[in-house]
């Protein structure tokens, strides 16, 4: 039979849990923090109320989720965490590091996506600060406002985002390289 004591242990060792999950994956939502550590809802819910109020974690809603972040994240990084933890968001990001100036048609058919999706998600990157849009004629082209902000996040936090993007980086060096040798030969 299980006494209080027990019960106690196991409440502070999946405090200790989501809280840790938190620190190596600042942006995370209740539900991604459930599933990952396979604790109930509820639970999860108690256990983030109580590690907030004592200064351990705050969080912040960004559109549809209220994402966690350790106190030590600099509130300015909320918002790009949180989208970074977003797969259609965090591709479009990369895409634009990659691809400055890009439009909505671009990114559509980079993802695959319609038009409207895309739209859509270029407004909630627009009205969140993280990405720009300009007018050129009747096209509107869009940058990342703070491309090392986000090179820094996705180093830390996406090593293996950082390791393709570093390597495509590389890729593009190479062949300006090579189109730079071919000119002078001729």
């Amino acid at each position: 039979m299980r006494n209080a004591r027990d019960n106690d242990e196991e409440t502070s060792e999946n405090r200790q849990r989501i809280y840790e999950f938190i620190k190596n994956n600042p942006g995370a939502h209740l539900r991604m923090i459930c599933r990952e550590l396979e604790l109930a809802m509820g639970a999860t819910q108690h256990h983030l109320a109580i590690l907030e109020k004592s200064g351990r974690i705050k969080s912040k809603r960004i559109n549809l989720h209220r994402h966690y972040y350790a106190s030590d994240v600099l509130d300015v990084q909320h918002t790009l965490l949180a989208f970074l933890r977003q797969e259609t968001a965090k591709d479009i990001l990369m895409y634009l590091i990659e691809h400055p100036s890009s439009t909505q048609t671009d990114i559509a058919n980079f993802k695959n996506f319609s038009l409207p999706t895309i739209s859509w998600h270029m407004s909630r990157l627009v009205e969140s600060g993280v990405v720009s849009s300009r007018k050129d004629g009747k096209i509107i082209k869009y940058d990342v406002i703070d491309v090392k902000s986000v090179a820094a996040l996705v180093k830390v936090y996406h090593p293996n985002i950082w390791d393709k993007l570093s390597d495509s980086l590389a890729e593009m060096f190479l062949e300006l390289a090579s189109r730079t040798e071919e000119k002078d030969e001729k």
